[in-house]
């Protein structure tokens, strides 16, 4: 089985090319990583307002594997029509296991969001 690279496949968010002393928050299918205190301290010292906005543009836009949520639950009621009792269990147990993944990935990726909203609603920083 493949690995997964999303950063072969996306890049690299804007915001790491921008300021590399903002934290990486990863670009994994299963979510954000979860955000530390240090995190948090790097993300309200950047004096990089658009870099700030960028990642939070970029924890808004994580889903994670909902295509994967969307395609199973699609499966799970085209096999239940079919009267295929077997797929339609497996595709129902896939939909579920992934829609757990899709409502953590938010879940971080909200933290994320939150302390970007926090440094962006305080303004310049002064030194």
């Amino acid at each position: 089985m493949g690995h997964l690279d999303a950063a072969a496949v996306w890049g690299v968010p804007m915001y790491l090319e921008r300021d590399a002393s903002l934290p990486d928050m990863g670009r994994s299918p299963l979510g954000p990583v979860p955000l530390t205190r240090r995190y948090t301290d790097a993300i309200l010292a950047c004096d990089d307002v658009a870099a700030v906005a960028e990642l939070k543009a970029y924890a808004r836009s994580y889903v994670g594997v909902a295509g994967m949520a969307l395609v199973s639950s699609v499966a799970t009621i085209a096999f239940g029509l079919a009267g295929r009792r077997g797929a339609t269990a497996g595709a129902a147990v896939t939909a579920i296991m992934s829609g757990s993944v899709v409502l953590e990935a938010r879940r971080r990726a909200r933290q994320w969001e939150a302390i970007a909203d926090a440094r962006l609603a305080a303004g310049p920083i002064s030194r």
